[in-house]
C-alpha cells in the first residue's frame, strides 16, 4: 500500500502529524494561514472588511483615510519600513541585564545561606601573623627590618596588638 492509499485512511479534517513529522505545536498542514507569513495572508477585522467592500464601489466616495487605511489593510508594511526593520537590540540588551540583575540576589542568597564560611586561612588577622612571621624569618642585612622583630639580645619580640 503506498503512502497516498495510508493518507486515505486519515481523515480529513484531523492534522496528519504522523506522516508529515511537524512537532505538535505547529500548525496542521490544512490550516494555509496559519503557515503564510502574515503579509501574505492578512486577517481583516471588521472594519476593514466594510471599507474593501465600499472599496468594490465607486473610489471616488472613499476619503484620503479611508483609501490609506485600506492600503495599511492589505499591505501593512510599506517599502521603507520593509528597508529598515525595527531594531531589537536595547529590548535583546535589556533583558539581557534584567537576567542579570536578577541573578545577583540569587547569589547573594546561595553565599549567605548555603556556601560553607570562608576558611580561617583568609581571616586578616591570621594573613597579618603570616605575613609578620615570614617578615621574621628572612634574613635582612644588618640593620635592616629585623630590628622591628628582635631585642637587644636576639630573642624574638611578641606581636603587638595594634588596631587594624
Amino acid at each position: 500500500m503506498s503512502a497516498r492509499g495510508l493518507l486515505s485512511l486519515v481523515k480529513k479534517g484531523s492534522p496528519q502529524r504522523l506522516f508529515r513529522f511537524y512537532p505538535p505545536h505547529y500548525p496542521p498542514p490544512q490550516d494555509v494561514a496559519a503557515t503564510m507569513p502574515y503579509w501574505m495572508y492578512p486577517h481583516l477585522d471588521e472594519t476593514q472588511v466594510a471599507l474593501a467592500e465600499k472599496a468594490k464601489g465607486d473610489w471616488n466616495d472613499l476619503t484620503d483615510e479611508d483609501r490609506l487605511r485600506l492600503y495599511r489593510a492589505f499591505f501593512p508594511v510599506t517599502f521603507a519600513e520593509m528597508k529598515h526593520p525595527p531594531s531589537y537590540g536595547f529590548m535583546v540588551m535589556g533583558k539581557v541585564l534584567l537576567m542579570i540583575s536578577l541573578g545577583f540576589p540569587i547569589l547573594w542568597a546561595l553565599k549567605t545561606f548555603v556556601m560553607n564560611p570562608a576558611p580561617y586561612q583568609l581571616h586578616p588577622d591570621y594573613m597579618k601573623m603570616l605575613e609578620d612571621r615570614m617578615d621574621a624569618l628572612h634574613n635582612y642585612p644588618l640593620g635592616g627590618p629585623q630590628g622591628k622583630y628582635y631585642d637587644s639580645e636576639g630573642n624574638l619580640k611578641p606581636r603587638e596588638e595594634a588596631g587594624w
